[in-house]
């Protein structure tokens, strides 16, 4: 009796350890996101954790991806967008249809915004093709970096945002992403 009693009173503590672990963890952990603000006219900067995107950027083929007005390099992000904001789900188990859901559709639906406002921009040759490339690829690299982030306050500012000149100006000047 004493010695399954000082087993399960052993098995406890350990777990509870564990847990206390975990939560000391946890409270000193800086997190993924840092909101600072500036004195330049109110403007939040959104700092997110970032980190390289070369190893699956090498492992798409160009065979994968589609022509883009942006460059090849471009295709390749918007492809791999795809693939990590979009899965496919069963409607009901046994039917071949699918429904396809967002993950963090406000992110995902402004991508999409930005990437029709430039390509109509170029067109009217308002932008150069060389900035455009340069916005939409720290948009992209924004996205990417935000996918697992809590971005809470960052979705608000984007559902905030009317036109989408600023939503550009928000990925690309009040983000800062930490490598």
């Amino acid at each position: 009796m004493k010695t399954s009693l000082r087993f399960i009173i052993l098995i406890f503590l350990l777990g509870a350890g564990k847990l206390f672990a975990q939560d000391a963890l946890a409270m000193n952990f800086v997190g993924d996101t840092k909101t600072t603000n500036t004195g330049n006219a109110g403007l939040t900067i959104y700092e997110f954790k970032a980190s390289s995107m070369d190893f699956d950027l090498s492992s798409i083929s160009k065979d994968m991806i589609g022509e883009h007005f942006l460059g090849e390099k471009i295709a390749s992000k918007v492809y791999l967008l795809e693939s990590k904001y979009t899965y496919q789900v069963e409607i009901v188990p046994g039917n071949p249809q699918t429904k396809t859901v967002i993950r963090k559709p406000a992110i995902y639906d402004a991508v999409q915004k930005i990437e029709r406002h430039l390509k109509k921009s170029i067109k009217k040759g308002e932008v150069s093709i060389e900035t455009a490339t340069t916005d939409f690829n720290k948009v992209l690299d924004v996205a990417f970096n935000v996918l697992t982030a809590d971005t809470e306050d960052f979705e608000k500012a984007i559902s905030k945002t009317s036109d989408v000149k600023s939503l550009t100006s928000l990925f690309t000047k009040q983000v800062k992403l930490i490598f």
